[in-house]
């Protein structure tokens, strides 16, 4: 049967009930809080200013086949808007799923059409050019250790054409019954960054990459 068909048939006898995909981005074993930027590295430890971050082409699977596909493509999530770490999901109460699959970043061909309103609008902060598509996950902040001016640290992953494609697929095994509630672990970032080393990563290049690839190790269900 046509996939397409398959929803429509499964939308127009199923009933549903609206569950949340909620994001919990955490620092220094915590529920992350925006800092205010004037008070910096003199706090004595780090201190995160800005996180945005895409996420796109959300999936649930069950044995490895799609059920459950939402109409919004692109989500930008932006921990200065808590509203936005929460993704609604309408649902067929009847719905089974074991994985959860999602990509952060925005997909090549949405970044080479061009850019786009809403959460893909460009003066969201979150777009370079044409030519090097939407930036994926940002994040800014200070650091005692950090050697830059005012000790401030700056990733801005993106990228999508080869060799520095920064898109990313994050798959995670998930419990049908239960709410899905996913940490993104700052801890983790920083513990695989030298901030001694490395302090700002400004476009698509090799560090990039490397970024890239740890993004995908920051995303665990919450407990």
């Amino acid at each position: 049967m046509d996939r397409l068909l398959f929803f429509f048939l499964l939308a127009s006898t199923a009933s549903f009930a609206q569950t949340r995909l909620q994001f919990s981005p955490q620092l220094h074993g915590e529920i992350l809080t925006i800092a205010e930027e004037e008070m910096g590295a003199a706090a004595g430890a780090k201190q995160v200013e800005t996180l945005r971050f895409y996420l796109s082409n959300i999936r649930l699977l069950r044995g490895g086949a799609e059920v459950y596909t939402p109409t919004k493509k692109h989500h930008l999530l932006d921990v200065e808007i808590p509203a936005s770490l929460t993704i609604p999901l309408d649902l067929p109460e009847s719905l089974r799923y074991d994985e959860l699959v999602f990509t952060i970043g925005v997909d090549s061909l949405t970044s080479a059409a061009g850019v786009f309103g809403g959460d893909l609008d460009p003066t969201l902060g979150m777009y370079w050019t044409w030519r090097s598509g939407y930036i994926h996950f940002k994040l800014e902040g200070s650091a005692p250790e950090c050697p830059g001016r005012n000790h401030r640290f700056q990733f801005h992953v993106g990228g999508y054409q080869a060799p520095f494609n920064a898109i990313r697929e994050v798959r995670l095994a998930v419990d049908s019954k239960e709410p899905i509630s996913v940490r993104v672990d700052l801890d983790r970032f920083f513990q695989a960054t030298d901030l001694r080393e490395k302090y700002q990563v400004m476009s698509p290049n090799e560090e990039a990459m490397t970024l890239a690839d740890l993004l995908t190790h920051l995303f665990y269900l919450k407990d």
